[in-house]
């Protein structure tokens, strides 16, 4: 039994399975993520060295130069970019896209542990990790408050960014700025000759005092213990109490040869908002999250924690990824259902009938519904490349519609029943709207084999054309001779439910001109053959003519400045000039928030 005679003999059976696969869409379209672009995993594999103290002169010889050599022999590389700057080595190596980044990640690491011994010994562990897109902060707020930079910063780290990263789908979040806690021991070089002791003993007795060391177990009864030496500093006076040394019998304490301080590390980074000192929050989310999911996520427990939080704390936006996100996926709905109604008015203007404009009406929709099932299950998410596809899509599924409803009215007007007409008029075409639709899909499939990250990004659009195309031929066969051997009439001229014959004579008019323009044509063949050229070859050069870039730009409401200055300028030197291009951008009335980044620490060092 054909398809169409199926669906139009079994209407309950094809009933059925149609708002199967409607469930099935509605589902996958809730479960799509919602991002900006497509998931994009970029080739790169970054490895960042810190050495404290260092000179850029000294990380390029001493780091750089060996690594860079260690990790050129790993295969598949195809570039390797390195920076150094004080206290930090970052070497970034590009590989060819399809290299598993995986087992690259896994080659540098062994690379450089193999020269780990001609690399200096006080340098930190190697820190080595893929580039991913979804790296970048989906939100970012600047934090103010009336109390010290420490207390702000150490504040937000014990109860705003805990409470963030416990929220599903947050990945980390990355405090800058403000000034971080830490316990400075001044030793007088005086007193420490003054009792014959060298600063390695105190660092020695400090080192092994600071630590917490298993006692074993200890069993009571029908009950074990596990048994701990609580070591770890708790105060300012048990570090002042330890003992550094002994002297004739007598032993040396830390506060006879140091003083002891509660005091913040050096300050080599600021970060402020509207001009006032402030601590910045960043939060990233999980690899496959939404975007948008995540940021409301984030904005309802700010909202929810803002009433406990002390009077004094303020948020800033500074970025918020969710709102481009949805401005570009709104704007691209928006304009994919007014394309789609547009096509039902005109398809109404021509057809003069509403049941078979109805029919198409309604195989629009589902046909797109249908297609969220193959876009959820390939793992693609609602970006700006699916949302155009399905937009161009929706336009060239009308056309299988529109080859079946005519076929059918042929066989009613010539005199066959409904049923009839609906089963042969669909059967006789099907080869040829199959084979259409598989030619159209098929131009679109080769997109799936383009190399690099232009492949990456077309990928989900030529996949979702061809999964539209593939689903409106499917409701062709099945939906469109099902509903037309229902509510299908033979069309009389004249009758009132056919009050859009009215415009008959436009139409005819229509024809006339055609018929003129068309016998001119077939007069003056080698004239329009030379106007069909010309356009051609206009069309040819206007493609060198024209600007070529990667992705068209974008309005969007943040702005992104780089101040640099000169190689040793004071942290309060590049303040006073980053503070006057403050005020320019404050000066602003369409500016909200303005926030600024300046020196370096150890987050933005791996950024």
């Amino acid at each position: 039994m054909r398809l169409p005679e199926f669906s139009v003999k079994r209407p309950v059976t094809v009933t059925m399975l149609i708002l199967i696969v409607v469930v099935l869409g509605i589902i996958s379209l809730m479960r799509l993520g919602i991002e900006l672009m497509p998931d994009i995993s970029y080739p790169v594999v970054s490895t960042i060295i810190s050495y404290e103290g260092a000179s850029p002169e000294d990380i390029e010889n001493l780091i750089t130069k060996p690594v860079e050599g260690a990790i050129a022999s790993v295969k598949g590389i195809k570039k390797i970019t390195s920076t150094s700057i004080e206290g930090t080595a970052a070497i970034m190596a590009e590989f060819n896209w399809g290299t598993n980044l995986d087992f690259a990640a896994q080659d540098i690491r062994e690379r450089i542990e193999m020269i780990r011994d001609f690399l200096p010994q006080d340098m930190k562990r190697p820190l080595i990790m893929k580039f991913d897109i979804s790296m970048m902060p989906v939100l970012a707020y600047g934090i103010t408050s009336e109390r010290s930079p420490r207390d702000l910063r150490t504040f937000v780290e014990d109860n705003i960014k805990d409470r963030l990263e416990q929220i599903d789908g947050v990945a980390s979040c990355t405090v800058m700025g403000g000034e971080e806690r830490e316990i400075q021991v001044r030793v007088s070089r005086q007193k420490l000759a003054s009792f014959g002791l060298s600063l390695q003993q105190v660092v020695g007795a400090l080192r092994f005092e600071n630590v917490n060391i298993s006692g074993g177990h200890v069993k009571e009864g029908y009950t074990e213990y596990l048994v701990r030496t609580l070591g770890e500093f708790k105060s300012l006076d048990e570090i002042s109490s330890i003992v550094v040394g002994n002297r004739m019998g007598t032993p040396v304490y830390l506060r006879d040869v140091a003083e002891v301080y509660d005091t913040h590390k050096e300050k080599r980074a600021g970060s402020y908002t509207n001009s006032k000192s402030s601590v910045l929050i960043m939060v990233s989310k999980s690899s496959g999250e939404n975007t948008v999911t995540v940021a409301d996520r984030v904005k309802r427990a700010i909202a929810e924690m803002a009433p406990n939080l002390p009077p004094d704390i303020e948020f800033h936006e500074a970025l918020d990824q969710s709102r481009l996100t949805r401005q570009v996926v709104g704007s691209t709905v928006k304009d994919a259902l007014f394309g789609a109604i547009l096509a039902v008015i005109i398809l109404l203007v021509f057809l003069r009938s509403l049941r078979p404009t109805l029919v198409i009406a309604l195989s629009i929709p589902l046909s797109i519904i249908a297609t969220f099932i193959p876009i959820y299950f390939l793992g693609y998410t609602l970006n700006i490349m699916t949302l155009v596809g399905l937009a161009l899509g929706a336009g060239l599924l009308i056309s299988n519609a529109i080859i079946a409803i005519e076929n059918i009215f042929r066989y009613m007007e010539d005199g066959h029943d409904r049923i009839t007409s609906s089963i042969e008029g669909v059967s006789e075409v099907s080869m040829a709207i199959t084979a259409s639709t598989l030619t159209t899909m098929i131009v679109f499939l080769p997109l799936i084999y383009i190399p690099g990250i232009t492949g990456k990004i077309s990928r989900g659009l030529a996949l979702t054309v061809a999964s539209a195309l593939f689903m409106s031929l499917l409701v062709t066969l099945t939906l469109v001779p099902m509903l037309a051997s229902r509510i299908f009439r033979r069309v009389r001229q004249g009758t009132k439910e056919h009050v859009l014959y009215a415009t008959e004579r436009h139409f005819q008019k229509a024809v006339v001109i055609y018929e003129k323009v068309l016998k001119w044509c077939l007069r003056n063949k080698k004239k329009v053959l030379a106007i069909v050229f010309g356009l051609f070859a206009l069309s040819a050069a206007a493609i060198f003519i024209m600007d070529r870039e990667f992705i068209p730009e974008s309005d969007m409401d943040i702005v992104i400045l780089k101040v640099s200055l000169p190689v040793g300028t004071p942290l309060e030197e590049t303040r006073h000039y980053v503070k006057q291009i403050e005020a320019i951008a404050q000066s602003l009335n369409d500016v909200e928030t303005v926030v600024s980044f300046i020196g370096v620490e150890e987050t933005t060092k791996m950024g």
